[in-house]
């Protein structure tokens, strides 16, 4: 476990967005139909914290904070937190 660190952007990252689409929607209040990945830290706790910053379509930027639980807890990653910058 430990602090924040700039990792590259992997599939995983990819597909870890995929999974809270709907949930940054949510947050926000929109329709964004596509967020291509800027920039991931990630932080190993009990499970995977993750920021994202992320471009939708129109270039409007947004912080993204994800939860990836463990594996072996068969739940899947949620958003904790969006906000546009």
């Amino acid at each position: 476990m430990g602090g924040w660190a700039v990792v590259e952007v992997e599939a995983r990252h990819h597909d870890v967005l995929a999974v809270v689409h709907h949930g940054i929607n949510q947050h926000l209040g929109s329709t964004h139909q596509k967020f291509t990945i800027i920039e991931v830290r990630h932080q190993i706790v009990a499970g995977t914290n993750y920021q994202f910053i992320v471009e939708t379509e129109d270039h409007k930027r947004i912080q993204v904070k994800v939860f990836e639980p463990l594996p072996h807890t068969n739940q899947p990653a949620h958003v904790t937190a969006a906000v546009y910058l």
